[in-house]
């Protein structure tokens, strides 16, 4: 199975193919994991963390605030041209969720926020469908497949499958939970029944929304290395790390299609070990595809003729 963590920041402005700021060097030292010894299912096992607002430039251009984050992308590979789809935040979740932004434009949510739930697939209804486990851990969640617009530091809005009428139906107290932290996930993953497919969402805290990009590099640092040093992740595991948008940048004229900013992107595995910055061009629909491409499920909406495919980066 395939782990996939994503995390993305903002950066200035820049159109789709244009060379990035510079990312951190090789030189830092990469945190890089131990590999346990594991069991091979040959199965891909994915982990998607995403990261709100900050941008490019504020995490991976600088590095003040954020060295383990840096770490990983001077360790791994860093893909220093992604891109968001819109502004604000929902759309950016729905395309990563579904390969569209299903037309939304705004946070509305489906629960006191006016819009949806929709009809149409999702990343989660494929993995349903297709028996495939999977978790999303929602931090701050008051209680599994809560239906509540926002909760002290909870945002449904970063909660991309309470959107899909499929993931709210039965079984979807088994998927979508609250983030029980790092001890208690990773028994989960290493267990006899893993999820092959985990989403993380932090709360508003640590996902550097309300809180800083400094607060946000402390989660990573608490929370990331059990994953790394996991038999789950020695199995095929691949982490990426990614952001919803980059506030920094205005939608419209800016970043071409890409109209929420260039954002950091970081992936994690044993085949992305030591590659550090690529500039390979890609945006949310590229990260949709190669997660279903590793699973291989159908290419929702716009992942099917999103370019940018990491596929081979995978563990």
């Amino acid at each position: 199975m395939v782990s996939v963590v994503v995390l993305a920041t903002g950066s200035s402005c820049a159109s789709p193919g244009t060379p990035a700021p510079q990312t951190p060097s090789q030189s830092q030292s990469p945190a890089t994991a131990s590999t346990p010894a594991a069991h091979s299912t040959a199965e891909p096992h994915v982990m998607v963390i995403v990261e709100e607002n900050r941008g490019y430039t504020a995490t991976l251009g600088s590095c003040s605030a954020d060295p383990y984050f840096c770490s990983l992308a001077a360790g791994y590979a860093s893909l220093t041209s992604w891109y968001a789809i819109s502004h604000p935040s929902a759309p950016n979740y729905l395309a990563l969720d579904s390969g569209s932004t299903q037309g939304i434009a705004s946070d509305c949510t489906p629960d006191g926020g006016g819009c949806g739930p929709f009809q149409s697939s999702d990343l989660g209804s494929e993995l349903s469908a297709a028996g495939i486990p999977w978790l999303a851990y929602m931090e701050g969640m008051p209680s599994a497949c809560d239906r509540v617009g926002g909760a002290g530091e909870y945002a449904e809005k970063h909660n991309p499958f309470l959107y899909f009428s499929a993931d709210r139906g039965p079984g979807c107290a088994t998927h979508l939970v609250p983030y029980p932290g790092a001890q208690a996930m990773v028994a989960t993953l290493d267990s006899s029944r893993p999820p092959a497919f985990v989403w993380i969402t932090p709360n508003l805290v640590h996902d550097m929304h309300d809180g800083s990009v400094a607060e946000g590099d402390a989660w990573l640092r608490a929370n990331l290395p059990n994953v790394l040093s996991s038999s789950w992740f020695a199995d095929h595991g691949t982490v990426v790390i990614t952001m919803d948008e980059n506030d920094a940048e205005s939608s419209g004229s800016c970043c071409g299609s890409a109209a929420g900013g260039r954002v950091p992107m970081i992936v994690i595995s044993a085949n992305a070990r030591g590659r550090g910055a690529i500039a390979t061009t890609g945006d949310h629909y590229s990260t949709l595809r190669t997660i279903e491409e590793v699973f291989g499920l159908h290419l929702l909406g716009n992942a099917a003729s999103a370019g940018g495919d990491l596929s081979a980066m995978f563990g």
